[in-house]
């Protein structure tokens, strides 16, 4: 799954991790970054690209292991981290907490891991999704799809931080004493619905399901997702809230 992210979903999760670090109020340069629940290492390849030094890490193995051809990674659980207290000056967790059951847990482990006045940086999409999004999965269903129970699941549990005052609610929750979220529309640069379609079937629920397709399926359910696409007619920026929170 990390190949197919880092060359699909890349597209527009790449961006989305710049834009996220970008925000940061400390150094960058120089500074001992994690990258906290990395996957195939977008925010990790934005924070080094600025002179942090990282350290990625994600519960998946195979993703920490596609992570450590960049530089040290573990395999570990972002609410339980293999980390002293205070030992990143920058910690980012791009697309994260909306995977926690408990996304209190997981931004207090975050918090604790960062020094005193050091950055944690998290991002979450808004409840607000992009039209883009729904055409492709809606034709995805027409060729079969069917969500599994696990994506079902993360739909229903990013909902208690999809929306600003919730995740400043868990940021308080979680300890920190100084925080702002914003919620932006993102412009990803993808103007062609061919990468907005290529991005979205780079998603572990959809890559999945387009992988099992024969070929002619494959290549119909491509073609017939760029058109309904191209028929939203609308510039492919998801609603994204990035956190900003000092230790």
């Amino acid at each position: 799954m990390a190949d197919a992210w880092a060359a699909d979903a890349a597209l527009a999760y790449g961006p989305l991790a710049r834009h996220l670090v970008a925000r940061s109020p400390v150094a960058v340069r120089g500074a001992v970054a994690l990258d906290a629940g990395a996957g195939s290492g977008l925010a990790g390849d934005a924070l080094r690209a600025l002179g942090a030094h990282v350290v990625a890490a994600d519960q998946e193995f195979d993703m920490a292991a596609y992570g450590a051809t960049a530089g040290p990674a573990v395999a570990a659980d972002v609410t339980a981290l293999p980390f002293r207290t205070d030992a990143f000056d920058v910690v980012v967790a791009a697309f994260v907490v909306n995977h926690l059951p408990d996304p209190v847990a997981g931004l207090s482990e975050l918090r604790r891991v960062t020094r005193p006045g050091g950055a944690v940086l998290a991002s979450t999409f808004s409840a607000d999704r992009a039209t883009a999004k729904a055409a492709v999965d809606e034709v995805a269903e027409r060729f079969g799809f069917v969500k599994p129970p696990w994506y079902a699941e993360v739909q229903k549990i990013q909902l208690a931080v999809a929306d600003v005052i919730s995740l400043e609610r868990a940021l308080t929750a979680a300890g920190f004493a100084a925080a702002t979220v914003t919620e932006e529309a993102v412009d990803v640069g993808l103007a062609a619905p061919e990468d907005v379609v290529r991005y979205r079937l780079g998603m572990p629920h959809l890559h999945r399901f387009a992988a099992s397709l024969s070929d002619e399926a494959h290549r119909r359910l491509v073609a017939e997702s760029v058109a309904a696409v191209r028929r939203v007619g609308e510039r492919f920026a998801p609603s994204v809230l990035e956190a900003v929170a000092i230790a």
